[in-house]
């Protein structure tokens, strides 16, 4: 009877391990939603520049409408001492020719300081806090972290990451999934809400994007 006892348990458990498995790596735009925010929502963000971490000068805080008032292309970092967020970081920054000849900024924001410094060198653009974490909106996608360490996209990723000669630590909040913006005026011209962790930007993807956006201005 124990050994019988012993044994529904392991099943039970395992059914339950599987179930979870299964679930974890569902789409997330299923569990968690994917909702590209409107140019309007990101225009009511509030945003403070960050040259260093540790001294944020909360009196110098300009709307989004200011913010994108230029062609702007935003990464919406989920977590800066991440790996995986400095790698998109870097990827991203490969376009900064590219942006620079269409007349596009590429500027990062953030919803906390903590890492932004060590961040910084992956990055060829401006980092700014989104006091009201506005562009993780309009629905805020949170990644349990049990979800998270069950997708198999997140290990490669690190792989990836770490053959690039990358680094990165733990410390801050990680769950709350990113995305990158490309705005013009009124417009969402382009892109990209974060999956999973790791789910990092297209890069050339993007820089079709860009040359799109170059070709069409030329038309007008």
């Amino acid at each position: 009877i124990q050994m019988s006892i012993i044994w529904t348990g392991l099943v039970g458990a395992a059914t339950a391990f599987s179930g979870a498995v299964i679930y974890a790596n569902l789409p997330t735009r299923w569990t968690l939603g994917h909702v590209i925010p409107t140019v309007v929502h990101l225009q009511k963000s509030k945003l403070i520049k960050i040259d260093k971490e540790d001294s944020i000068d909360r009196k110098q805080l300009i709307t989004g409408e200011e913010f994108l008032s230029k062609p702007s292309m935003v990464m919406a970092v989920r977590r800066p001492g991440c790996i995986l967020c400095r790698r998109e970081a870097a990827h991203l920054s490969e376009l900064k020719g590219l942006l620079d000849q269409a007349g596009v900024r590429l500027v990062a924001v953030t919803h906390q300081t903590k890492g932004v410094d060590e961040f910084k060198p992956y990055f060829k653009g401006d980092i700014y806090l989104d006091t009201e974490r506005t562009f993780y909106g309009p629905n805020e996608r949170w990644l349990p972290v049990w979800m998270g360490m069950l997708r198999p996209g997140l290990y490669t990723s690190v792989s990836a990451s770490k053959k690039e000669g990358l680094v990165g630590n733990l410390e801050g909040e990680g769950r709350l999934l990113g995305g990158v913006f490309f705005v013009d005026g009124q417009e969402m011209v382009w892109s990209h809400l974060e999956k999973e962790w790791g789910d990092k930007a297209d890069v050339e993807e993007a820089r079709r994007a860009i040359q799109k956006y170059m070709n069409d201005k030329k038309k007008q």
